[in-house]
């Protein structure tokens, strides 16, 4: 007998979100906070000396038999030295090291911005490591063969992308085109704002890579959440609709220690590697976190989607923990996972939880609907375990913070200590957390909804590219 709830409940979410958002059209594939990311090189154009600011993306219409543009967002990448720490704030800075210092001959690529140390790419084209990134919503029905280009521009260089969704095996088209003059790549679409304040001032001229701390006042906002944030390492807001959640994304080495955290990291040296703020997407980067200066976190939003990059760069540690604390205002909400029969309510009352780290998790109630699911890419085989702590009266202290509750604070512990991941000390090992979070309508169910999102959340798109 053929199981009809999870497309029932796929297309539940589709309809939602495609009203909710007023999509002018309904999304061909089943993914719907994701996005599609491929670089020059994907594309075969590495070598074109192509403008970044002539790439422009379509879908076709089978309707109406046209095209409809889509929106599409560049963000160029270059390979640049960390540099030294800084001997104190005052020190000039230059570009051409994420800490503006002279270079310790370890690099990384990091996304290029010209506010920032890291500085512009130095090579202007659609360079090999730039990425061109759209969402797999936008993707619609293959267009026939014999179609025209679409107008203003340029043939011979257009490339089709079939997108296979490998849960399902469904599949569609996104069209990539080379404008004939600098085009509105965002097709009047502006997705996300990013506004980074720096409290001081600017960040070339005010920033304290030396010492911090340095206070920030900076949001994102999108149709679905907004987070705020007052310092590297520390995001302190999260509305999901109803107002703030959150306490704070926090760190630390584990819950009976506070020798380092979020506010240890903030406080000593540490530099922005970019801050932008694209149509489709947001990006955050930053490195230094005490002992780790080279550590680096790269936070990227997109309108119903954030995911967090964790490069542990550090010597040898005794292990290390990440979740998500609530604040009061997410009292009543239900935290379930993947390896829970139900759910507990956040209400600072102790709870009994798998310790099992599992694959996916949620918290839902009126307040709002949170989607979680964590990925770790290491060169050893750490062990991990669940963190949850519901606690008003909790044995831990919190490090920091503003209620000095544990309330629904969910994550993920890596347990047992860690080998040394420094490449400025070899031998070293990798280690790349990467999580991924996104955001609901109230009125999903979540038992549902999230093992099916939490599928495709770290299951990218199969893509084919040809030449259109």
């Amino acid at each position: 007998m053929k199981n009809w709830a999870k497309p029932l409940v796929v297309l539940g979410a589709l309809a939602l979100l495609a009203s909710a958002c007023n999509y002018a059209y309904g999304p061909f594939l089943a993914r719907i906070d994701g996005p599609v990311v491929l670089t020059a090189t994907d594309l075969g154009v590495e070598n074109l000396n192509l403008d970044p600011d002539r790439a422009v993306g379509y879908r076709w219409d089978a309707t109406n038999t046209q095209w409809v543009q889509i929106p599409v967002q560049v963000d160029e990448r270059h390979v640049v030295d960390f540099g030294s720490k800084p001997s104190n704030n005052n020190q000039a800075g230059t570009v051409g090291t994420v800490y503006g210092t002279s270079a310790i001959g370890v690099t990384a690529l990091q996304y290029s911005d010209a506010g920032t140390w890291v500085g512009a790419d130095p090579d202007a084209t659609f360079d090999a490591d730039d990425e061109i990134v759209f969402m797999s919503r936008d993707a619609g029905p293959q267009a026939p063969g014999g179609t025209a280009d679409p107008p203003n521009t340029i043939g011979g260089l257009g490339k089709a992308i079939e997108l296979v969704d490998p849960d399902g095996g469904t599949s569609g088209y996104v069209y990539l085109f080379y404008g004939t003059a600098s085009v509105d790549s965002s097709a009047g679409v502006d997705l996300v704002d990013y506004n980074f304040v720096l409290d001081a001032g600017t960040y070339l001229n005010d920033y304290k890579r030396a010492d911090g701390p340095n206070p920030e006042s900076s949001t994102v906002t999108t149709p679905w959440y907004s987070m705020g944030f007052s310092d590297r390492w520390f995001t302190v807001d999260l509305d999901v609709g109803n107002g703030d959640i959150l306490d704070g994304h926090k760190s630390r080495f584990g819950l009976n220690t506070c020798i380092r955290s979020n506010a240890t990291f903030a406080n000593a040296w540490g530099a922005f590697a970019a801050n932008i703020d694209g149509p489709l997407r947001a990006i955050r980067s930053y490195i230094g976190a005490n002992s780790g200066p080279i550590t680096q976190r790269t936070e990227i939003f997109y309108d119903a989607r954030y995911e967090s990059i964790t490069d542990l760069r550090v010597h040898s540690i005794p292990g290390v923990m990440s979740f998500w604390d609530l604040n009061t205002n997410a009292i009543g909400m239900e935290y379930g996972n993947s390896n829970m029969a139900g759910t507990v309510t956040v209400d600072g009352s102790p709870d009994t939880v798998p310790s099992a780290t599992p694959d996916w998790s949620y918290v839902h109630g009126s307040q709002g609907y949170v989607t979680n699911s964590f990925e770790l890419t290491a060169s050893f085989s750490p062990p991990t375990a669940q963190v949850y702590v519901d606690d008003t009266t909790p044995p831990y202290t919190e490090c920091w913070g503003d209620d000095g509750d544990f309330l629904g604070a969910a994550g993920v512990d890596i347990t047992g200590g860690l080998p040394n991941t420094d490449p400025r000390n070899a031998p070293f090992e990798t280690f790349v957390a990467h999580e991924v979070a996104a955001f609901w309508p109230t009125n999903l169910d979540p038992a549902a909804w999230t093992p099916i999102w939490a599928d495709q959340a770290l299951q990218p798109l199969a893509a084919t590219i040809t030449d259109f």
